[in-house]
């Protein structure tokens, strides 16, 4: 099952954005994400954060409309984000696609929702923002992009270092190489072929797609 969640940072709309609200199976709102959901034409089935950045009025419209409001105390240990993703969980989620994760006034936040990426193992977690796709490839594995030549992509290490990482279809290839955790030496790579592949023997790295079609 595919779920979708709203949260709360900025919006850039563009061709993946729609594509995967087109096949959402349940839509889930983080606090004030709700309000972007609406303004999207859908009602979100859950709602869930403090609240504290939703108008009342607009949270009494939503329960009206149908949403599951879930409002969690402020004093909380979980961002309105995380709550949203294990919500996905408890609800049966295959696939989560974040959007609004980033941008908005909160740096932190942005952060922090990159950060969660590493913190659920599974099911696999997408980041969508305008052109831009990011995800997390775990060791040992595998992960196939199938775009554009000439689209960026960018590899950061999310553990101290990402080793055996082995490159298809980039301008610039890795056989076996390093990244190192504060050493961005994987930005802006470029897909010389439509298909290209990443493999990766030990570590995390951070996967970032940018489509240059829409940049």
């Amino acid at each position: 099952m595919h779920v979708v969640i709203f949260a709360g940072g900025s919006y850039r709309p563009g061709k993946a954005l729609f594509s995967v609200l087109a096949r959402a199976d349940l839509i889930i709102a983080a606090d004030s994400g709700a309000a972007t959901a609406l303004q999207y034409g859908f009602t979100p089935a859950f709602v869930v954060g403090d609240l504290d950045s939703l108008d009342p009025q607009l949270t009494q419209q939503l329960r009206q409309s149908g949403s599951e409001v879930l409002q969690a105390p402020i004093e909380k240990d979980e961002t309105d984000t995380e709550l949203a993703v294990q919500l996905a969980i408890e609800k049966g989620a295959t696939e989560i696609t974040l959007l609004g994760a980033l941008g908005g006034q909160r740096f932190d936040h942005a952060i922090a929702n990159i950060l969660l990426l590493a913190g659920f193992p599974t099911p696999p977690i997408r980041v969508i923002d305008g052109p831009t796709t990011c995800w997390l490839l775990r060791a040992p594995g595998r992960t196939a992009i199938n775009e554009h030549i000439g689209d960026l992509l960018s590899l950061f290490p999310l553990t101290a270092d990402a080793r055996g990482i082995y490159t298809q279809g980039l301008y610039y290839p890795l056989q076996g190489g390093t990244l190192y955790f504060g050493k961005p030496r994987g930005i802006s790579n470029v897909l010389t072929e439509q298909h290209a592949e990443v493999s990766l023997e030990e570590g995390m790295l951070l996967v970032i797609h940018t489509c240059v079609h829409e940049a």
